[in-house]
């Protein structure tokens, strides 16, 4: 992909420009256009690269809102599996193993909601398939939703549920069974 400013180079830098939360644009530049276009770009770039690890050990260091008590009650508790211990993680930054995300699981995503906001990965999509994707999200969500309502004989928000799932799908007969049908033991 060419640099969407001089059109000749390999772009190398995405950028994102965000005003108020939304982004107002995004373009691929090349080194040159962007030091050029990019003064405070450029700046960051010749800056050494942030290291991850240094990032997490220093939010934790910070205590605080990342875990609060809990974090605290954390700090003798150790992995079952590598016996990496949450003062060692705070320190470093890294974990031992796979097994420390369980171990270390109520502190670690207090410090991913302190840092992103939310927990929950939602990434980009491309835009013809974010429609779509989102749509099946809110049907997933929609058939929890609904199997908890039958199951708590919510028959009157089943029936809501139900019909918000079928209008989601287009009204095609989703297979979804209602809670009448339920009842009688299928669709």
């Amino acid at each position: 992909m060419n640099c969407d400013r001089c059109r000749e180079r390999p772009a190398r830098y995405h950028v994102k420009r965000v005003v108020n939360g939304e982004t107002v644009r995004e373009f691929d530049l090349c080194e040159r256009c962007a030091a050029a276009e990019q003064g405070e770009l450029a700046a960051a770039m010749a800056e050494p690269h942030l290291n991850i690890h240094q990032l997490l050990a220093g939010l934790l260091a910070g205590g605080g809102e990342a875990g609060g008590a809990g974090a605290a009650a954390a700090v003798g508790a150790r992995c079952p599996r590598c016996g990496t211990s949450y003062a060692e993680f705070a320190r470093t930054g890294l974990v031992g193993c796979q097994a420390c995300y369980d171990a270390f699981g109520d502190q670690l995503e207090a410090l991913i909601r302190r840092v992103h906001g939310k927990s929950r990965h939602e990434g980009k999509l491309p835009l013809r398939a974010a429609a779509s994707f989102r749509r099946r999200r809110a049907v997933d969500e929609l058939r929890r939703e609904l199997e908890q309502a039958v199951a708590a004989e919510a028959f009157e928000r089943a029936a809501e549920l139900r019909d918000r799932i079928r209008a989601l799908q287009g009204g095609a007969d989703s297979g979804v069974v209602g809670p009448a049908a339920a009842a009688r033991g299928g669709s």
